[in-house]
C-alpha cells in the first residue's frame, strides 16, 4: 500500500506511530533500535500490512489479470489505485496531519524528494483524480527506468549483459535489464489498462479491505 492506505490503519494511533507507518519504506534492514519505540511500532506495522497484502488471495488473483509484460511492477500500480479508492475516504483534519508528519525533519533522506513532490502537488487530496493517479504511476515507471539506464552505463558488468541480451530481432534475444526490458517503462504502458478495469479494481479491494482493517486490532500505541 502507499501512503493513505497505510494512514488509513494507523491513523488512531499516536503521532509517532502514524509517523513510523508513512517512512517506513524508506527504512532498510531490521535493526530500528535508532528510532523511538513508537515510530519503531510504526514502521514495523507498515511491514506487516505490506506482507499481507502482498499475499493475500486478491492481490494474486489480480496479478493474473494484468498484461504479463507490467506483472513484475503491478505491486507498484496497485499501492497507487488504492491510494486512489481511498483518497474520497479522507477527512481534511486527517489529510493535514499527514502534511504536517511528513515536514519532520527525521523524514529518510531517500524519501525526502518523493515526501516533497507530493506536498507541493498536494497529491494526498488529488489522488481522488484518477488521471493524476495514473500519471503519478506512470512518473514513478519513468524514474525506474532511469536509474536502469544510469546502472547501465555507470556498471561496465551490465554494458556487457545488455550486449549479450541485445535484440538481435533475429527472435532470439531480447535487450533486458532486471527482466525489463532497457528503457521500456511498463507502469505507464499499465495505465490503460488500469483505467479500463478500474470498477473491477474497485470490486477487488472491496474485497481485499476488510481483511486489512482487521488488522487495527494491533493495540494502539
Amino acid at each position: 500500500m502507499n501512503f493513505l492506505g497505510h494512514a488509513h490503519l494507523s491513523l488512531a494511533g499516536s503521532d509517532n506511530f502514524l509517523f513510523g507507518n508513512l517512512i517506513a519504506d524508506g527504512v532498510r534492514g531490521s535493526d530500528l533500535s535508532g528510532w523511538s519505540p513508537e515510530i519503531e511500532a510504526g514502521i514495523r506495522f507498515h511491514r506487516r500490512c505490506d506482507a499481507v497484502i502482498d499475499a493475500h488471495p486478491e492481490t494474486r488473483w489480480l496479478l493474473t489479470q494484468v498484461p504479463p509484460a507490467s506483472r513484475r511492477v503491478a505491486g507498484i500500480a496497485f499501492d497507487m489505485m488504492w491510494d486512489h479508492l481511498l483518497a474520497g475516504e479522507m477527512h481534511d483534519d486527517d489529510i493535514e496531519r499527514l502534511y504536517r508528519l511528513l515536514a519532520r525533519e527525521e523524514v529518510p533522506s531517500r524519501l525526502s524528494s518523493l515526501i516533497e513532490w507530493i506536498q507541493v502537488r498536494d497529491a494526498l487530496r488529488r489522488y481522488q483524480e484518477l488521471e493524476f493517479t495514473l500519471s503519478t504511476i506512470a512518473s514513478i515507471g519513468e524514474r525506474m527506468t532511469a536509474r536502469r539506464r544510469l546502472r547501465q552505463t555507470s556498471d561496465p558488468r551490465q554494458q556487457s549483459d545488455s550486449r549479450r541480451q541485445s535484440d538481435t530481432r533475429s527472435g532470439r534475444r531480447t535487450h533486458k535489464m532486471g527482466d525489463l526490458e532497457a528503457g521500456a517503462n511498463p507502469l505507464a504502458d499499465m495505465t490503460p489498462w488500469l483505467a479500463d478495469n478500474r470498477a473491477m479494481l474497485e470490486d477487488s479491494f472491496a474485497r481485499l479491505w476488510p481483511d486489512m482493517l482487521a488488522l487495527r486490532q494491533t493495540p494502539v500505541i
